[in-house]
């Protein structure tokens, strides 16, 4: 469970499944309002660390978004205290002049106050649903990023001589599926296979840094290899050149 504040007025709790289950709840008991929701919305309040402009606030709202593997839940600083007071609406006439009014007029009047008091709210809610909007978009973009990534990846590097070659596997202490040699038009091409699902989006670039600290990366294919190159070791190459003495 984590919060982040996203304005002055307004919380978002983010909350796993395990978390909601771990209290007692299931997305299925925020679809009718009920008190349950309720006291747990406040227990939850209570047991994250409040920003200080929230604390001893007044009335709250919650606005409840699912989804599939998580909840948020945006919690808004309403300006209207939850007992209104008519002391605070500065804008109602005198009494003497209530007392003139039709009933039709005064709730008017007090509806015309409550609407002025309320319209910060307004704003607050507006500008939370485009809030929601924008988080939704950047994690439909990250879906469809991750989804385009490649799981494995080719490194096709170059090298000179054999000594180099061998230089290069013994300072390999990476992960890797499989390696391959080949020699073509006098130099050596080593290809080396690596799963990146499981690794942050910069991996595969700090790893061909990484390479290139000791090798050339060639823009040669594995195609052309296996059609042109001919193949030395075809499985597990870094590992065998790794025993080598140098």
């Amino acid at each position: 469970m984590k919060m982040k504040q996203i304005s002055d007025t307004t919380l978002k709790i983010t909350m796993t499944l395990d978390d909601l289950m771990d209290r007692g709840m299931e997305i299925a008991d925020f679809l009718v309002p009920q008190e349950k929701t309720e006291e747990f919305f406040y227990a939850i309040l209570d047991e994250l660390e409040m920003p200080d402009n929230f604390l001893d606030s007044g009335m709250l709202s919650f606005r409840v978004t699912p989804k599939p593997d998580k909840v948020d839940v945006f919690v808004t600083k309403s300006k209207i205290d939850q007992n209104l007071d008519f002391e605070d609406l500065a804008d109602l006439p005198d009494m003497e002049e209530l007392a003139q009014m039709s009933p039709d007029e005064f709730l008017k009047t007090l509806e015309k106050s409550i609407a002025d008091k309320t319209k910060d709210d307004i704003e607050a809610i507006q500008s939370l649903e485009q809030v929601e909007a924008k988080e939704e978009e950047q994690e439909q973009a990250d879906k469809e990023t991750e989804s385009k990534k490649e799981p494995y990846i080719y490194y096709i590097l170059r090298f000179a001589n054999l000594a180099d070659l061998v230089a290069f596997a013994k300072t390999v202490n990476y992960q890797m599926e499989t390696s391959e040699l080949y020699k073509m038009n006098g130099h050596y091409y080593l290809t080396i296979l690596v799963d990146v699902e499981n690794h942050p989006s910069p991996y595969p670039a700090w790893l061909l840094a990484r390479m290139r600290e000791f090798a050339d990366d060639s823009d040669i294919s594995r195609s052309v290899l296996q059609e042109y190159g001919h193949i030395l070791i075809n499985h597990d190459a870094v590992f065998g050149l790794q025993k080598i003495n140098s």
